[in-house]
């Protein structure tokens, strides 16, 4: 674990730095509406996507494993403080785990392990593009497993009947999830997508030289945000601490536009369509003044 010693020790002696004794001024102009939309249209998956936005809609339950217990309990409770701020439900201690942070030397052989131990954490949906990027040496790996809800957030009850149009009902041949809850509308969906669990596997190789913050707030917008992807579009700013993740270069902590995003994406109502995501990101940036 001589990577992971660097890591803490190089927190350690930032730690021990004196503060500079005249503040640093930024001056420059801050990206306008357009510019800010524009990037997260640039950043989701869901671009222009009319059904709901993924995230979590359970209290958030983390752990993180790989490293020095420090260094894991640090990266931890940066992560948590971070959902916080972003008014993310944090569940109880003793919790059931649904948010795990991987830091390993060899992504290979844990998939291996948790496709022995643990099958139902990797779907085969996410198999193979997860399996290829681990034997690519890729430094991050992400996926998440979801299940689809009702409007509201509330978990769908397995029934071997659906409501009709007119009251009646239709038997089913098997129990199955149905979504009796729901009515269509004008403003929303007729259901809500959660995140059931969401994995991030952070190759330790690749993690020499970075500070336990960087690496937590990474592991932040990745882990929180489904829909985000690393991103190389060509403006100054917004910035973000997701992209380019590579030690000595890119932002070393969350940025404005990342802490706008979570506010934005955690804020709005289960069911909301991915496409009111960028006005609503807009209007958190604006108001961190």
């Amino acid at each position: 674990m001589a990577a992971t010693m660097a890591m803490t020790a190089a927190y350690a002696n930032a730690q021990e730095q004196d503060k500079p004794e005249d503040p640093i001024i930024v001056s420059g102009d801050l990206p306008g509406p357009t510019d800010i939309r524009a990037t997260v249209r640039a950043v989701m998956q869901e671009r222009g996507n009319t059904q709901p936005l993924h995230r979590y809609l359970d209290p958030l339950c983390l752990h993180v494993t790989g490293m020095a217990a420090q260094a894991n309990a640090f990266v931890r409770e940066r992560m948590l403080a971070n959902a916080n701020d972003a008014e993310i439900a944090l569940a109880d201690e003793g919790c059931s785990v649904n948010a795990i942070v991987f830091i390993v030397e060899e992504p290979v052989q844990l998939l291996e392990l948790l496709t022995d131990r643990q099958p139902w954490l990797l779907r085969p949906d996410d198999r193979r593009r997860v399996e290829f990027e681990a034997e690519e040496g890729a430094p991050v790996i992400v996926w998440h497993n979801f299940e689809d809800r009702a409007a509201q957030g509330g978990r769908l009850a397995h029934s071997a009947t659906v409501a009709g149009s007119t009251g009646t009902v239709t038997p089913l041949g098997v129990n199955v999830r149905v979504n009796n809850q729901s009515g269509f509308g004008r403003t929303g969906a007729t259901h809500s997508t959660a995140v059931q669990s969401g994995v991030i596997i952070l190759n330790l190789n690749h993690l020499v030289g970075m500070d336990l913050e960087r690496v937590g707030d990474f592991a932040t917008m990745r882990l929180l945000a489904p829909g985000l992807i690393p991103f190389e579009h060509q403006l100054d700013e917004p910035t973000s601490v997701t992209a380019p993740f590579i030690a000595d270069e890119g932002e070393t902590v969350l940025t404005r536009f990342d802490r706008a995003y979570l506010r934005a994406l955690y804020g709005l109502q289960p069911n909301a369509a991915a496409n009111r995501l960028p006005a609503a990101v807009v209007r958190e940036y604006e108001e961190d003044e």
